[in-house]
Order: structure tokens, then sequence, then C-alpha cells
């Protein structure tokens, strides 16, 4: 769990608290949470969020590491529909092929955990769901 506030003194009463109820341990500065890189800037007081390891981890797992980069991950007025499916047994197997056991609900699955730092494929996760 992480816990921020504008008052330290606050912070330190709440975490008193849990810690009378529950065995916490406090390891001060937050560093990763849930997979994610969390960098702040005090000076400016600005907090970054950076998933890039699990993006790179995702990669190797799905065999994509040399993917192509694009800027533009799908075009706005794009739209899937089933007619785009494989319909006949051939381009069944074909696509089968194509996946290479790749499980695809899986990699929707990681796609989608990428969204929280990644707002800019939103809207090309969201079509694929």
């Amino acid at each position: 769990m992480a816990v921020a506030g504008p008052n330290g003194t606050h912070i330190m009463l709440f975490k008193s608290a849990l810690a009378e109820n529950f065995d916490i341990t406090d390891i001060r500065e937050l560093r990763f949470i849930l997979g994610i890189l969390v960098t702040r800037d005090r000076e400016k007081r600005l907090i970054y969020l950076s998933q890039s390891a699990y993006i790179h981890q995702i990669l190797n797992h799905f065999d994509m590491r040399d993917a192509i980069l694009v800027f533009t991950p799908l075009a706005v007025k794009h739209n899937l529909s089933t007619s785009q499916s494989p319909t006949s047994e051939a381009e069944k197997c074909a696509y089968k092929g194509y996946l290479d056991g790749i499980h695809y609900l899986s990699l929707v699955g990681s796609l989608l955990f990428t969204t929280q730092t990644r707002p800019d494929i939103q809207f090309a996760v969201s079509l694929v769901t």
C-alpha cells in the first residue's frame, strides 16, 4: 500500500494507527508499486510513473522484442468488425499459424494494465477487448 498526502504529520499518524492493528513495514520512499516505477522530482513537486520494465517484460514474453515503434498505434477512425475475422477453414488455419501460441487474452490483459501509464494506447487496446 502506498500512502501519500500534503501533510507529513497526518501521514505519520495514519501509519501509526495502522501499525496498532496490523504488522506493517514502512519502507519510506516509494520506488515501485505493482510493477510501476515511481520517481519524484521534489524541487518541481512532480511524480513520474513508468512501466518500461513491465513493457519490456511483455515484449519478451510474447516474443515481440523486434516490434517496430510507431507514434500512433492505431488510426482514430479505424473500426474492427467480425467481417474482418477469418471465415474459411484455410483462413482460420493461417491465422492460427500466425498466432503461433500467443495467448490473446493474456496479451490484451497485459496491455490493459499498461494503459495506466500509457493512455496513448488506450484507444487501440479498447478496440481489441
